[in-house]
């Protein structure tokens, strides 16, 4: 895929939600890919690829393994990407944990860091649902004062969901305890939305109902060493830009835990600082889709070797 000179770069790395059991053949063949595999096995207790390839249906849905799994992905796709077509970003952006993803792209930090924060962030985020079953729900063709005004009624009878991602007009994830997702989605069938589909996650992520892992992922990264990033990374949490200086970085990416992912206002920042050519770089394709619902007039591309 050529690059345009003189067009301003944004490259967005996608979290989770996207996996699929082929999402590591497209990067098996890089030379860096042994290495890589080796850190996130470690981190996991065992081998991705022979989980994966002994059919374990549920593997994939654990948060910690698709989170590892993304990055790892996403990690190889970037070095692919600089290795076709010599690209650099001018800005990135990452959704969800794809925004550690963003970082790392930035220099902020090494694959191994990568690997040792992601992890502990996972960690903090499961035990928020130990005993407390949580659910996604993907909504698509309704709008989000709609469903903000469908989850304030439901918290006012007890059933705690929220509109946990903005994705795009139109298009936005709602997230909490499993039987008040359940309540959604009864409410929404009579709003009659274009789409409704669960989402293949463990958790109620980017809810309230994290907050004991934000204030512990808050405390791990006081002890972590980040390198300033070498490029602007879009905040999830804010739909601005992260902060250069710790510890307000440091507030910024654990306040991402349990608030709602703003990817639709990250993207018009970009827009409005100019970026031109938008790069998805991982397995699937839906920033990418995201990205045409959002501004059709700039260029939106997935890069993923298959």
């Amino acid at each position: 895929m050529p690059t345009a000179a003189g067009e301003p770069l944004a490259l967005l790395f996608p979290g989770q939600g996207a996996h699929d059991v082929k999402m590591l053949d497209g990067v098996r063949g890089h030379p860096a890919f042994a290495g890589r595999h080796a850190l996130v096995a470690e981190a996991l207790g065992g081998s991705p690829l022979a989980a994966i390839a002994a059919g374990d249906a549920a593997y994939l849905n654990q948060n910690r393994v698709t989170a590892l799994l993304t990055l790892l992905v996403s990690s190889i796709s970037l070095d692919l990407f600089h290795e076709k077509t010599g690209g650099r970003a001018d800005f990135v952006a990452g959704y969800s944990v794809g925004q550690w993803t963003a970082l790392y792209a930035a220099g902020a930090v090494s694959f191994e860091q990568l690997v040792a924060i992601v992890a502990e962030r996972s960690a903090l985020m499961d035990a928020c649902f130990a005993d407390l079953p949580g659910a996604m729900l993907a909504v698509i063709g309704l709008k989000a004062e709609v469903l903000e005004n469908l989850c304030d009624g439901l918290r006012a009878t007890s059933q705690r969901v929220w509109v946990s991602n903005y994705n795009c007009v139109g298009q936005y994830t709602l997230a909490g305890t499993a039987a008040a997702i359940a309540r959604a989605e009864d409410a929404l069938a009579a709003l009659k939305p274009k789409k409704m589909a669960r989402v293949p996650v463990s958790g109620a992520w980017h809810t309230p109902l994290l907050a004991a892992a934000h204030a512990g992922f808050a405390a791990y990264l006081a002890g972590v060493a980040l390198a300033p990033a070498n490029v602007p990374v879009v905040d999830n949490a804010t739909g601005g830009w992260l902060p250069t200086e710790r510890p307000a970085l440091d507030r910024h990416l654990a306040r991402h835990l349990d608030h709602p992912v703003l990817w639709e206002q990250g993207m018009r920042a970009l827009l409005a600082e100019g970026a031109a050519r938008f790069v998805e770089i991982g397995y699937g394709n839906v920033l990418t889709k995201f990205g045409f619902f959002i501004d059709r007039s700039v260029e939106h591309q997935a890069f993923y070797v298959s």
